[in-house]
């Protein structure tokens, strides 16, 4: 916020995840979520430059209702250019009424809420346990979300599609003495492993679709119904197992 005042820059908070928390031992030192609604700006910004971004998507799993909202609290001006030019993106008038019976329904909010937060920590511990039996790295620290971001580069071979003065060494998380090499080639072979998991008939987020900078790095989901993710960690299983027999040979 300082930054942003400093350099005359509006702050805008997008809290879509404010909800989605879960406490788990790996991720205890994680920093708990403050809303900048939570901020006494007084001293820091100007508050008609704070801005948060909120909608049904991800808390309330109800992307197809396409409803958000926009919170501006000190600049009438910016709601007012809003406004006029939302008449283009009103939400149903379904999903209006459907999110403000339950925004109003504070036994029910708090019950889902709770939930929610219970399910997301069982998600995340079935997945890790996963992931460690696998020795498979990941981004650890996460406590919120529904997803990890895995490293999974060591099933794409390490000396493979290597171009000489292309090569580009990465240290792999938490394992500083592997050193796994990359370069335009391993494109080729980040596909192959994709397939290879789209075909047992799981569906994992390759990297490539956020701009990942290494190939090989993969967004894989937990918040499904327990049951569910265990049928899909298992086929992810034999996966693992027949790519590394290949990668090895």
């Amino acid at each position: 916020m300082r930054f942003c005042q400093k350099h005359h820059i509006h702050f805008i908070s997008d809290e879509v995840y404010a909800m989605s928390i879960y406490s788990h031992p790996d991720n205890r030192a994680s920093v708990p979520f403050t809303s900048a609604l939570a901020i006494d700006t007084t001293s820091i910004i100007d508050a008609n430059r704070v801005h948060i971004l909120y909608g049904m998507s991800k808390d309330f799993s109800c992307n197809g209702l396409r409803a958000g909202v926009l919170l501006s609290q000190s600049n009438a001006p910016l709601l007012k250019s809003v406004k006029s030019v939302a008449l283009f993106s009103w939400p149903a008038s379904v999903a209006d009424t459907y999110w403000t019976h339950m925004l109003t329904d504070r036994p029910f909010l708090d019950a889902y809420f709770r939930e929610n937060s219970k399910r997301l920590a069982e998600g995340y511990t079935l997945l890790t346990a996963f992931l460690k039996q696998q020795d498979i790295p990941w981004v650890r620290g996460s406590n919120a979300g529904f997803f990890i971001w895995v490293d999974f580069r060591s099933f794409l071979g390490k000396d493979i599609h290597v171009d000489g003065d292309e090569q580009v060494e990465a240290v792999a998380v938490e394992r500083p003495s592997q050193v796994y090499r990359t370069s335009k080639k391993a494109s080729e072979r980040d596909d192959w492993f994709f397939q290879k998991i789209v075909k047992a008939r799981v569906f994992v987020a390759s990297g490539n679709a956020f701009f990942a900078e290494e190939h090989g790095w993969y967004r894989v989901s937990f918040s499904v119904p327990k049951d569910v993710l265990e049928v899909g960690l298992e086929r992810l299983g034999k996966v693992l197992e027949e790519v590394k027999r290949e990668v090895d040979e």
